[in-house]
């Protein structure tokens, strides 16, 4: 499976590295391992995570209090993320970037 960042769902993510590096140095690279860890187990069963509706999945990070919004695209075997998102800041700030909006 391939896979990539829309660039606002990009922008969270290095900012939420850089935030938690400036909290204690070397727990912004244990956020990035977190999320890796993330895209190499939604890889293995993309579809295995929580549907939220048009498309869009929702994986729970476990170590951090954040969420992995994503598309699967069984055709091309393509997960594309469109937020990284604390569970408790904002809720649906992000929604605007769903599948049908963000082309």
């Amino acid at each position: 499976m391939t896979h990539g960042f829309e660039r606002e769902a990009l922008a969270e993510y290095l900012e939420t590295a850089r935030y938690y590096d400036e909290q204690r140095e070397g727990l912004g690279e244990e956020f990035i391992r977190a999320v890796e860890a993330a895209v190499v187990a939604i890889a293995k069963d993309p579809e295995r995570f929580q549907p939220v509706g048009d498309g869009l999945r929702l994986f729970r990070m476990k170590r951090f209090p954040y969420h992995l919004f994503y598309r699967f695209d069984e055709r091309h075997n393509h997960a594309t993320f469109f937020a990284v998102v604390h569970q408790r800041r904002r809720p649906g700030y992000w929604r605007h970037r769903g599948p049908t909006n963000s082309r």
